[in-house]
């Protein structure tokens, strides 16, 4: 990405191997049990969504297997499944472990499952049955419809699917108004992240209805530029 001072065309990734895969699990489940127990915090959200490792497992057209971890969406969704599986060994039962899903990618703002609602099922339901204590959605503006214009937000669908399991939900919802929609819509917890970074003092903003200042994307910004640094001994 240019944003990252990236030139050209994206490399074609190499498969990654069965051996990589297990060690893919591994890591995620040994440092979810480093979070706990030398960290000391209080639950575990596993990084499923955004265009990450674990969300290009899931997305059909970043997935170009044929074996087992590739193909149908029920195949795709493994990867996610393995770790929330591998991280409750590692955790135990009474850690609340939950997964983070989005159809969007960092490169990619406006992805959409293929299968639509029906693979909404799927994901959802696979993890509410692999244990997931929480599911945290994320979409651009997290009010609107999932797919068809309408229709249900994928908050919604995932409270749907996922009934045992608490619903997060996330996207332009430091709108008092959206968050509370957003509440009666599915959701049990709001998580706010562009509005909390412009507003460090949001929730007595929020308390006190007190205009909030505007999210400026270039705080984001990477400074340094890697590619270009020279090692200095």
């Amino acid at each position: 990405m240019t944003f990252y001072h990236g030139k050209g065309r994206y490399a074609s990734p190499t498969a990654m191997t069965e051996a990589q895969i297990a060690d893919a699990i591994t890591g995620f489940a040994e440092s979810a049990a480093r979070a706990i127990e030398v960290a000391g915090f209080d639950a575990i959200e596993i990084h499923g969504a955004n265009g990450y490792l674990l969300d290009q497992f899931l997305t059909d057209y970043a997935n170009k297997r044929t074996d087992r971890w590739g193909g149908a969406t029920e195949s795709r969704v493994r990867l996610i499944l393995e770790t929330i599986r591998a991280v409750r060994a590692k955790v135990g039962v009474k850690v609340p472990v939950g997964v983070r899903i989005s159809q969007g990618k960092v490169n990619d703002y406006h992805h959409k499952w293929a299968d639509a609602e029906r693979d909404a099922e799927i994901i959802f339901g696979s993890l509410a049955e692999a244990g997931a204590d929480f599911v945290h959605v994320t979409e651009f503006e997290a009010w609107k419809p999932a797919f068809t214009r309408g229709g249900p937000s994928l908050m919604q669908l995932a409270k749907r699917y996922a009934p045992k399991a608490a619903i997060f939900a996330n996207g332009g919802l430091h709108n008092i108004e959206q968050a509370e929609a957003a509440l009666e819509d599915g959701a049990d917890i709001i998580t706010i992240a562009r509005g909390a970074l412009a507003n460090p003092d949001l929730p007595r903003r929020l308390a006190n209805r007190d205009t909030l200042n505007d999210f400026d994307p270039t705080i984001l910004g990477p400074i340094a530029n890697i590619k270009e640094s020279e090692l200095v001994m």
